[in-house]
């Protein structure tokens, strides 16, 4: 199912051209709570010609893991909006994965102060800013109860959850990603200027359709949301490929906006 709710046209100025002198647009991801950003370089696959994709890991994660990981929302705000700030060279938009999407969220509100906004902002697996959790508070759970917890719910890889070891050294980082989201509450704000465009698993236990409608208070703009026949990890979900694909090509090609609707699939 696919709904798009169109408010304004804010989002359509023309975009910056590549070398070959075509339209073109960077997409920043951030992933899910206690993950790398590598992730996204599988996006490179099937992202449309024009559109190049950059990982985005923070302290504790991924290429970064060796530093330590930030445990309030100001400071890993900031960090992150640092990080962007000498990347954003034209046209982007953010994408955010469960824990990920709070945080692309955060930053699309923030990092227009000192650079142009996002054409787009993606937000995957997380109920909207103003709603509630979809499940029981995880961070404070001991470790074995955490661990069983995240597999009934399906909010952690599979292959992580296989390898013990690896699970208990990523723990530390995963708790404090989990405490940020799961106390995380949303500022008083307007709403973006960006159109946003949420993503959610008909079967994910993390987050939920009525939930992930709410983002479209989020947005003065253009919203739609998809949902898929998928669970938490649906990055790599054809419906959420093909979906995806076609928001990031109507924005290569400003002007083009489909008319307002619901449609199913």
């Amino acid at each position: 199912m696919s709904m798009l709710i169109d408010h304004a046209s804010a989002g359509d100025g023309a975009l910056h051209k590549g070398p070959a002198g075509l339209p073109s647009l960077t997409v920043f991801g951030f992933p899910a709570a206690g993950g790398s950003a590598s992730h996204f370089t599988r996006w490179r696959r099937w992202l449309p010609a024009g559109v190049t994709v950059e990982p985005v890991d923070l302290p504790g994660h991924g290429t970064r893991r060796q530093e330590p990981a930030i445990d309030d929302w100001p400071q890993l705000v900031a960090t992150a909006c640092e990080t962007l700030h000498g990347r954003v060279s034209g046209p982007y938009a953010l994408v955010g994965h469960s824990f990920g999407a709070l945080l692309a969220y955060e930053v699309a509100a923030t990092l227009p102060r000192t650079v142009p906004g996002p054409a787009l902002l993606i937000v995957a697996g997380r109920n909207g800013p103003a709603a509630g959790l979809a499940h029981r508070p995880l961070h404070m759970l001991d470790d074995d109860r955490l661990i069983e917890s995240l597999r009934r719910l399906g909010g952690t890889p599979a292959e992580v959850l296989a390898e013990p070891a690896l699970m208990r050294l990523a723990l530390p980082v995963l708790r404090t990603d989990l405490r940020l989201a799961e106390t995380y509450a949303r500022p008083p704000r307007p709403a973006l200027p960006c159109p946003i465009a949420a993503v959610v698993g008909r079967h994910d236990r993390m987050a939920d359709a009525a939930g992930s409608l709410t983002w479209q208070q989020e947005t003065a703009d253009r919203f739609d949301l998809t949902v898929a026949d998928a669970g938490h990890f649906l990055l790599d979900h054809p419906q959420v490929i093909a979906t995806l694909t076609a928001r990031m090509t109507e924005l290569l090609r400003p002007g083009r906006r489909p008319e307002a609707g619901t449609t199913s699939g």
